[in-house]
């Protein structure tokens, strides 16, 4: 795990926090300050939340689940209109029923506001390389959930090299950057994601995210009951 106070990848990356009680959004904001993240706004409430986007273009964004009107559309609308920006939903310990509708609108992250300041800047250097966040504390609820609404998958069929474009796929690599890293055609990433989305009855990117917490491909980020981000 990278350490608090890193860099990723000699860049500093910007943060924008949306919290609807200013104790948490700042004390937030200053653990990842110390932790030579850029804070580019604070937010309270839904309403400006595209307008903060717009104006600063933040490379993450921690979001309330809590806030009044947020929900799967504000995530959707957010990342259309700021595709780059990589949005983290903060909510409730062991608050599980809304990872994934979060997820299929396209967060990047689940976290628990139970984590600790190193957790919460470890979680966050995972999200800039790639990864997909989930609080541990949360794994075992969401795979509960999944398993309750989605009908069992097996991965018996996969391939060797269709199981490297899943694990890769649930980290939100590109197609491009897919084909990069594995010397082959964009057209054969394609191809293997048909494959993968056929074999396992999934329908888009996001359900492959959601499929990988259900498989433990995901990053769980381990949290403390008794700390807190505003701590």
């Amino acid at each position: 795990m990278v350490q608090p106070g890193s860099r990723i990848a000699n860049e500093t990356k910007s943060i924008a926090v949306v919290h609807r009680h200013a104790l948490i959004r700042e004390g937030i904001a200053r653990i990842l300050q110390e932790a030579s993240f850029h804070i580019v706004g604070q937010e309270y409430s839904s309403g400006n939340l595209l307008q903060l986007l717009t104006n600063h273009k933040p490379d993450i964004m921690l979001l309330d689940w809590e806030i009044p009107e947020v929900n799967p559309t504000t995530i959707h609308k957010l990342i259309e209109k700021c595709p780059q920006v990589k949005i983290v939903i903060l909510t409730e310990p062991h608050s599980t029923e809304a990872f994934l509708p979060a997820m299929q609108a396209g967060a990047g992250g689940y976290l628990s506001v139970n984590l600790s300041p190193q957790e919460c800047v470890q979680a966050l250097h995972a999200l800039a390389r790639g990864d997909i966040i989930v609080s541990q504390e949360m794994v075992k609820g969401v795979k509960g959930e999944l398993a309750a609404t989605q009908p069992t998958r097996s991965k018996d069929d996969i391939s060797d090299r269709e199981r490297e474009v899943l694990q890769m796929v649930s980290r939100g690599a590109t197609n491009r950057e897919i084909a990069q890293r594995l010397i082959v055609s964009e057209h054969t990433v394609k191809v293997h994601l048909r494959n993968i989305l056929n074999k396992l009855t999934l329908r888009n990117r996001q359900q492959i995210a959601a499929y990988a917490v259900q498989e433990g491909l995901v990053i769980d980020v381990k949290s403390e009951d008794s700390s807190h981000l505003s701590t």
